[in-house]
C-alpha cells in the first residue's frame, strides 16, 4: 500500500540550519490535510548511531521525534498500526538525511493532561529487518537481496553507494559490486522451511565480504573499512566542548571464523506424497471394490496365507488407500493414483504412486457342508499389456516428480546426480507374506519362481530433464546405447552406466525422442534372481547379461548414476519422469529388441502389484562408489595478539573455501559465470574470504587503537575519514554517534583505522 503524508514540520537549528520532517502512512489516498507538527524548544530530533565494533555488519540507527501533542491522544493511533506502515524522513537544508519506520514497540504519553504535553516517537532505519522473512527464491544477486530487503523496509534513501569497497575478484582486478556477486536463496531457510529473517540474512551475506552497512546522509553506504581508510574524504573533526576524552579501543587474542557451509545432502525431492485422512481401524477384506472414506478408496489385505482363512475376513494384513489427489508429482495418467500403506498385522507404512494393484475376495464353493475356498479378483490401474514394449518407443508420462534445483558448481566433472526410485513389482497377493500355492491359474509361489528365473532384469523408461535457469533449453538424459548393448558385450563397470545428457530438440510430450531406462536387477545374482518381487530400488543400467560385475558396479546396488549437467551460467531444475509403453522384461540371454516385444513365460500377465515411490535425487561426490557431500564445517583461525585476554568468534553462513564444499548452499558465485567463488582480492592479498577478514581483524585488532570521546560540530557529511589536530597522521572512523539537530552538535566515539596489512605465515 502506498504511504501518504500525514504530518510535517520544520524548525531552524541554532547554527541556521533548517529541518524539516514528515511523517507517511499507509492509506488508500492523500490525506485532505496534513497536519502540522509543533516542536519543543529542546531537542525536537535526536538522531542516535549506537556503538557498533569494526567488524560488525549493521550500523543501524535510531530517530526520536518529539512533537507537542494538540490534544489528548493525538497520535495514539500510529502506535497502533503494523511496523513499518509508517516512515520518517528527515530533510536537512532541503536535501534527504534520515530516514526510517516507526518502532510500534514503545509509546508513552502523559495520561494526566489534555493538550500541550509532549509525546516522543521512536523510529528506526534498520530495525525492522529482523521482523521481516526473506522471501525469494533460487539465485539472487547480493545487491538485489540487498535492495529488496531496503524496499520492504519501506525507508526512503538517494542511492546505495558501493564506491567504498575495496575487494576485487581477482588480484589488481577491479572493485567488486555487489551485483557481482550471487547467493543461493535456499541458503537463508532452514531444513523445516523455515526463513530467516532480513537482518540474518543481510549480515550472513556481507560480513564474510567484511563489509558494513550505514545511513548518512540520504544514502545507504555498503564499505569495507580498507576501502574507508584507501579512498573515503578526509573531514577534519571540530570539538565545541571541554569534554574531550581520550582511550583505547579492545584487542584480541585469537580470531575464529566459522563457515555453515549448508552443503546439500541427501535425497532432494519430498518424500511425503499423501495428503488425505487415513484410518488404521478400517478395514476392507472381501471387497472387490473397497470402500470409500473422504474421497479416498481402500482395500484390505489377508495376513493369513492359508486360502481358507480369508473367508473369516478378520486376517487383515495392511489396508491399502489410493486417490486422484496428493504432493509431489503431477500429470497422473487416467488409472494411476496416489497410494499410502496403513499396516496392521504386517506391512510397512509407506507411500507413492499406484500403476496397478489387484484387489481379492475369498469365498466359498460348493454346499454349506462340503466346500472349499476359492477367490476371485479385480485389477486396477494400467493395462500390463499397455505398458510392455520395444527399445523403439515409449509413451506419455505416467506421473511427473516435481523438480528440485541443482546448484551451479566450479566443477561439474567432480560431482555425480543419482537418481533412485523404489518399486514393489511383485506376483504376491500379499507381497509382505511368502509366496504361497493358493489355487490353480494364480499359484503365486509358481509366479514367483518364473520371474526368478526369467525376469532378472526389468527396464523402465523415463525421461530426466533438466532446464538451466537462465535458458529455455530443455535437455534429457539417456542411456539407450547402454542397455541396448549386445549381450556378448556385457557392460560390467561403474563408468560403463553413466549415460549422457541431449539437448531436446522435439517436446512431444505424448512420444519423446529421447530418454532412458532405469534398471531393476539383483547386483549379488542377476542370473538367478530377480531385480523385482517386493521393494527393490533400481541399480546402475546395464545390458542385460550374467557376467560377473566389477566391484564398484557390484556394490552400487541402489541408484542410477547420471553426470552432473553442466549447461548455462546458474543452476537450474531437474526432474523425473516416468513413461507409459516401452517397459521391458529380460533374463540374462537375450538382446534388448527394438522390434520384438520379450515376454518370456508369460510375465506381464503375472503380476498383482506395481508400485513407486517418488523418485529419489541425490548429489554425490565422483569418487569411489559415489561418495556421500562432505557437510563439514569450514574453520579459519589465526592469532592477533597472544597477549591478549579475550578472542573473538565469528559463525557466518556465507564463505569460501580453496576445495570442495561443491554443493555448499553457502557460497558465494560470480554473476557472470555462475561459478563458485574459491578466493577474493584484498589489499595485497588474495585468498579466501575469511582469510581475508582476519587480515581486517588483525590490522584492527592486534594493538590498542586511539578511541577519543566528546562533543564536536554535527558530522552531517556521508561516510568519511575523520583526523584530529592533535593526532597527526591518524586517521579514525567513527562507531557511534548521538546528534542533537537543534544544536547541530554530535556526541561521538571515534576510533583509530588501519587498513588492511596482515600476511599469514603461508604467504
Amino acid at each position: 500500500m502506498t504511504q501518504y503524508l500525514r504530518y510535517s514540520g520544520k524548525y531552524l537549528s541554532r547554527k541556521n540550519v533548517v529541518w524539516e520532517v514528515g511523517i507517511s502512512q499507509e492509506a488508500d489516498g492523500a490525506y485532505p490535510a496534513v497536519g502540522v507538527l509543533n516542536f519543543p524548544a529542546d531537542e525536537p530530533l535526536v538522531i542516535e548511531w549506537r556503538h557498533t565494533d569494526k567488524h560488525e555488519v549493521i550500523c543501524g540507527s535510531i530517530a526520536t521525534l518529539t512533537v507537542t501533542s494538540p490534544g489528548d491522544r493525538t497520535y495514539e493511533d500510529l502506535y497502533t498500526i503494523a511496523p513499518g506502515s509508517i516512515r520518517l524522513d528527515v530533510l536537512r537544508n532541503g536535501l534527504l538525511y534520515w530516514s526510517g519506520t516507526l518502532d510500534p514497540e514503545f509509546y508513552e504519553e502523559p495520561y494526566a493532561y489534555g493538550k500541550e504535553y509532549e509525546v516522543a516517537l521512536t523510529f528506526s532505519d534498520f530495525g525492522i529487518l529482523d521482523r521481516l522473512k526473506y522471501n525469494l527464491s533460487g539465485m539472487q544477486t547480493v545487491r538485489k537481496l540487498l535492495v529488496q530487503a531496503l524496499g520492504r523496509s519501506r525507508m526512503n534513501y538517494t542511492e546505495v553507494d558501493e564506491s567504498l569497497i575495496s575487494t576485487s575478484l581477482t588480484a589488481g582486478g577491479a572493485a567488486v559490486r555487489m551485483a557481482d556477486l550471487m547467493v543461493r536463496s535456499d541458503n537463508f531457510y532452514d531444513e523445516d522451511g523455515e526463513a530467516c529473517n532480513l537482518k540474518e540474512v543481510l549480515e550472513g551475506m556481507l560480513q564474510p565480504l567484511s563489509l558494513r552497512m550505514v545511513q548518512r546522509a540520504g544514502k545507504i553506504w555498503i564499505y569495507d573499512l580498507n576501502g574507508l581508510y584507501a579512498g573515503a574524504e578526509e573531514k577534519a573533526v571540530g570539538w565545541c566542548d571541554t569534554n574531550q576524552v581520550m582511550g583505547t579501543d579492545v584487542v584480541y587474542n585469537n580470531a575464529k571464523i566459522t563457515w555453515s557451509t549448508y552443503a546439500q545432502d541427501g535425497n532432494l525431492t519430498v518424500k511425503d506424497c499423501w495428503t488425505n485422512s487415513v484410518d488404521a481401524r478400517l478395514i476392507a477384506l472381501n471387497m472387490l471394490d473397497g470402500r470409500t472414506k473422504d474421497g479416498s478408496t481402500y482395500y484390505s489385505y489377508h495376513y493369513s496365507t492359508n486360502l481358507r482363512d480369508w473367508i473369516d475376513a478378520t486376517d487383515s494384513g495392511f489396508t491399502f488407500w489410493v486417490n486422484k489427489e496428493g504432493a509431489g508429482a503431477s500429470g497422473l495418467m487416467d488409472g494411476v493414483k496416489f497410494f499410502k500403506m496403513v499396516p496392521q498385522n504386517d506391512g510397512t507404512e509407506c507411500e507413492g504412486i499406484a500403476l496397478f494393484y489387484t484387489s481379492y475376495q475369498g469365498i466359498k464353493v460348493g454346499s454349506s457342508s462340503n466346500w472349499s475356498a476359492s477367490l476371485r479378483r479385480n485389477s486396477f490401474g494400467i493395462n500390463p499389456n499397455y505398458m510392455k514394449g520395444t527399445l523403439a518407443a515409449t509413451g506419455p508420462a505416467l506421473f511427473k516428480a516435481d523438480g528440485v534445483w541443482l546448484p551451479p558448481v566450479d566443477d561439474a566433472s567432480s560431482l555425480r546426480v543419482k537418481i533412485c526410485v523404489e518399486m514393489l513389482m511383485d506376483p504376491r497377493f500379499n507381497p509382505y507374506e511368502s509366496s504361497a500355492k493358493l489355487i490353480d491359474g494364480v499359484d503365486q509361489r509358481d509366479w514367483e519362481d518364473k520371474w526368478n528365473s526369467r525376469g532378472n532384469f526389468v527396464y523402465v523408461p523415463i525421461t530426466i530433464k533438466y532446464r538451466p535457469d537462465d535458458s529455455s533449453k530443455v535437455y534429457c538424459w539417456t542411456n539407450k546405447d547402454i542397455v541396448s548393448t549386445k549381450v556378448d558385450y556385457p557392460v560390467r563397470t561403474l563408468t560403463g552406466t553413466l549415460g549422457r545428457w541431449v539437448e531436446c530438440t522435439g517436446m512431444n510430450e505424448d512420444s519423446p525422442e529421447v530418454w532412458g531406462y532405469l534398471c531393476y536387477y539383483n547386483t549379488e545374482d542377476h542370473a538367478a534372481r530377480s531385480g523385482v518381487v517386493g521393494w527393490k530400488k533400481n541399480c546402475p543400467a546395464i545390458n542385460p547379461h550374467t557376467k560377473d560385475l566389477v566391484t564398484a558396479l557390484a556394490k552400487t546396488n541402489d541408484g542410477q548414476l547420471v553426470p552432473y549437467p553442466d549447461f548455462g551460467n546458474g543452476g537450474g531444475t531437474l526432474w523425473v519422469e516416468v513413461r507409459s509403453k516401452g517397459w521391458i522384461i529380460s533374463d540374462g540371454g537375450i538382446n534388448l529388441s527394438a522390434t520384438e516385444v520379450i515376454d518370456t513365460r508369460g510375465l506381464w500377465e503375472r503380476y498383482s502389484w506395481l508400485l513407486m515411490k517418488l523418485p529419489e535425487v541425490e548429489i554425490l561426490n565422483n569418487a569411489q562408489f559415489g561418495t556421500e557431500i562432505d557437510t563439514e564445517d569450514v574453520e579459519y583461525s589465526a592469532y592477533i595478539n597472544k597477549a591478549a585476554k579475550e578472542d573473538i568468534k565469528i559463525d557466518t553462513i556465507c564463505g569460501t573455501c580453496e576445495s570442495g564444499a561443491e554443493t555448499a548452499r553457502g557460497a558465494y558465485f560470480a554473476s557472470t559465470t555462475g561459478k563458485m567463488i574459491r578466493k577474493l582480492s584484498r589489499g595485497g592479498r588474495t585468498t579466501q574470504a575469511e582469510e581475508l577478514l582476519i587480515g581486517t581483524l588483525y590490522s584492527q585488532y592486534s594493538e590498542r587503537r586511539t578511541k577519543l570521546c566528546g562533543t564536536a560540530d554535527i558530522l552531517s557529511d556521508g561516510m568519511c575519514l575523520y583526523t584530529e589536530a592533535c593526532q597527526k597522521d591518524k586517521r579514525f572512523i567513527c562507531l557511534a554517534d548521538v546528534q542533537d539537530t537543534i544544536s547541530d552538535e554530535s556526541e561521538l566515539e571515534m576510533v583509530e583505522l588501519r587498513p588492511d596489512e596482515y600476511k599469514s605465515d603461508k604467504e
